[in-house]
């Protein structure tokens, strides 16, 4: 499903407290809603609709309850052939045939030296096993000084899939506009993303629970459905429910989270002073679960 077979939907498309009557998807082809799920208040709807709300028009769904004594939607019913779950993706595999799109965002590096930081351009497009065109203009509108015969590496995510290739860059061009005309990468690399995907991080939290007020700890690694917690100020217990409030920014903007979790294990490495705690999340309402996977599908793209 390419991203302009996708029709934008408005807050007011949509119903609080009522199924949605089809799969809707953001601007980059990512599930955000099945079909059938229920949008429970008004901070969620918004919060759908600063990620970008978007459905398949070949998709018509049921309608939902109109009159009063109309019929449900029932999940189970409704579940459209592109939001099953995702099969494994074949060992080779072309651009071509995947969901990347012309103005998707791809973070691109040096080949030789990977240490050197990530930027992030815009695909312009592609002519099957011609070539890739790239903008030469990063996210702050810098010129990259990346030279003809260069090799690079580029990764972008498409639906649940990490995809990176390699590439030479045959020509650098500056009409009309800057951009980068890249050799055709024979074969994708393709890493499916999953929920017990974990990021590195050194996100700040607050902690509070039994006998807890608002105790700093640092979460160096973090899932979609849970996190590593590290401190020297917190003595927490196995199995003790704890809230944890943090900041993440995800889709462009900054998002205040509640996240409550549970310790499953605990451990510390003399002579450190301080614990690091495993944590399982408490399931997540719809509007944190979105926040998170945006932030650790952008984390590995950086």
């Amino acid at each position: 499903m390419a991203h302009s077979d996708l029709v934008p939907l408005r807050q007011q498309d949509l119903a609080i407290g009522e199924p949605v009557p089809y799969a809707i998807f953001d601007a980059e082809n990512q599930l955000l809603l099945n079909a059938g799920q229920v949008i429970h208040t008004a901070k969620q709807l918004e919060t759908l609709a600063k990620l970008g709300m978007f459905r398949n028009p070949a998709w018509r769904g049921v309608r939902v309850a109109g009159a009063v004594g109309g019929a449900r939607v029932h999940q189970e019913t409704v579940s459209p052939p592109e939001v099953s779950p995702p099969k494994a993706a074949p060992i080779k595999r072309h651009l071509a045939q995947m969901k990347v799109t012309p103005g998707t965002s791809l973070h691109i590096q040096s080949s030789i030296d990977p240490s050197n930081h990530n930027e992030s351009v815009k695909l312009i497009g592609w002519l099957d096993k011609a070539g890739v065109l790239l903008s030469a203009v990063n996210s702050q509108g810098t010129i990259l000084p990346f030279r003809e015969g260069q090799s690079i590496k580029a990764k972008t995510i498409a639906g649940k899939d990490v995809i990176s290739f390699e590439a030479i860059i045959e020509k650098v061009c500056f009409t009309p506009f800057p951009y980068f005309h890249l050799s055709w990468p024979e074969t994708l690399q393709i890493r499916q993303l999953r929920n017990s995907l974990r990021v590195n991080t050194q996100l700040i939290a607050s902690v509070s629970g039994d006998g807890i007020h608002s105790t700093p700890a640092r979460i160096t690694n973090l899932s979609a459905s849970g996190a590593m917690l590290e401190s020297s100020e917190l003595q927490l217990e196995t199995e003790q429910e704890i809230t944890m409030a943090l900041r993440l920014h995800a889709a462009g903007i900054d998002h205040t989270m509640s996240i409550k979790a549970i310790v499953r294990n605990q451990k510390s490495e003399p002579p450190a002073t301080s614990v690091q705690y495993g944590l399982e999340f408490i399931p997540l309402a719809t509007t944190e679960r979105l926040v998170l996977e945006h932030y650790i599908f952008s984390s590995i793209l950086e």
